[in-house]
């Protein structure tokens, strides 16, 4: 842990942290725009989306050990840059498999600031501590994916598609600026000579430390169950319920609600109460709010309202988990926070790409399996971390 002196501001943490949530966005409603534009299929315009995560997910294996080498600043700096071309690159696309190029350029620059944002935070609190600030990043950024979908559409509709892009990398421009002025290094083995594959040795390392493996199959779970409500709560809606896509985007408030409750709760307690104790007290309360969501579903009278209560009950959950569960798996080797985050972040973005992919299939065959699969992840969850309980030893 670095002293106060090197903690970044609360800004600088935000910035970094919104851009991938930001970009991930900000370009959907333009898909069929950028469909008529290209002239190409929508499953073609959706690998804009499928293309990015994959980046996202990839990039963070490398960024975490680099980061753990050569330090945080210059790997921060070098991912939002890359940010940069990336949208200027899109923004000047004149086909699409430039477009895509783009996107994977982007994904790979704001998915690994993302991750790095994370051990910046464990480098320089404890556990608990760090724990808090994470719900207190979060609950300020996830404000970016829930404006993101109306100012993309619309900046599309008042100027057209190329005008996203031309935003992002104005954003880009400025957090990359206020990085270069405010982040200070808060790698604590910065300058150490290793080889540069040993900086991947830290991989098998983590995966056979208990605390890591079990918190990041808390954390995974938790965001998959989180994906796939994302992914298949619109198609309910609208094709099994009826209803219109704006009553969708009412509702879906609610839950955002919900999870900042849940990181507001996570950052006032987690401090007197212990980050291992609260992420059981969010994986229960998420695990009974799904319980009782399982038999709302099965029911023929079925509605957003009994669809969507009980979800943002388990939101809560999920905001209370996801940081304590973030801070308790970088926790578990300190010295190898930046690999730790990288690893985390893959197997958490996989996971959740996988469980996408798995529900928009079976949400068309059976509605109900949403509900079911988030139920089912949440106990996998809640089992991991009853394990962690029993065998895990304390740690600051």
């Amino acid at each position: 842990m670095t002293s106060s002196a090197l903690k970044p501001t609360l800004t600088v943490l935000v910035a970094i942290s919104a851009l991938q949530p930001l970009a991930l966005n900000l370009l959907a409603p333009a898909a069929p725009a950028l469909s008529r534009h290209f002239a190409s299929s929508y499953a073609t315009i959706q690998l804009t989306l499928t293309l990015f995560l994959v980046a996202v997910a990839l990039t963070q294996l490398v960024s975490g050990p680099l980061s753990d080498r050569f330090g945080r600043r210059p790997c921060v700096n070098a991912g939002i840059a890359l940010f940069v071309v990336g949208s200027a690159l899109g923004a000047m696309a004149h086909s699409i498999e430039e477009l895509l190029l783009a996107r994977i350029l982007e994904g790979a620059g704001s998915g690994s600031v993302f991750a790095l944002s994370r051990a910046i935070i464990r480098d320089t609190a404890s556990r608990d501590e760090a724990a808090s600030q994470i719900a207190t990043v979060t609950m300020v950024m996830v404000i970016a994916p829930m404006i993101a979908p109306w100012l993309g559409g619309q900046i599309e509709t008042m100027f057209d598609w190329r005008m996203i892009l031309w935003f992002m990398t104005v954003i880009g421009v400025i957090v990359l600026l206020l990085t270069l002025a405010r982040l200070p290094e808060t790698a604590p083995n910065v300058g150490q000579r290793t080889p540069l594959l040993g900086v991947f040795r830290a991989f098998p390392t983590l995966i056979v430390n208990r605390v890591f493996v079990l918190n990041v199959i808390a954390v995974s779970t938790s965001s998959a169950a989180f994906f796939a409500f994302i992914a298949a709560a619109p198609y309910i809606v609208v094709e099994t319920m009826g209803r219109g896509s704006d009553v969708y985007g009412a509702y879906f408030i609610i839950n955002a609600a919900g999870y900042m409750i849940g990181n507001f709760a996570m950052a006032r307690l987690v401090i007197r109460i212990g980050a291992p104790r609260m992420v059981y007290l969010g994986l229960a309360i998420s695990s009974v709010a799904l319980t009782i969501a399982v038999p709302l579903a099965l029911s023929p009278a079925w509605s957003p309202i009994m669809l969507f209560l009980p979800l943002a009950l388990s939101a809560i959950g999920n905001g209370m988990t996801i940081p304590g569960s973030t801070a308790e798996a970088l926790s578990a080797r300190p010295e190898l926070a930046g690999s730790a985050a990288g690893l985390m972040g893959a197997i958490q973005l996989g996971l959740s790409a996988l469980m996408t992919v798995l529900i928009s299939w079976l949400v068309t065959v059976w509605p109900p399996s949403l509900v079911v699969m988030m139920w089912l992840l949440t106990v996998i969850g809640l089992g991991a971390i009853y394990l962690g309980r029993r065998g895990a030893a304390p740690h600051a």
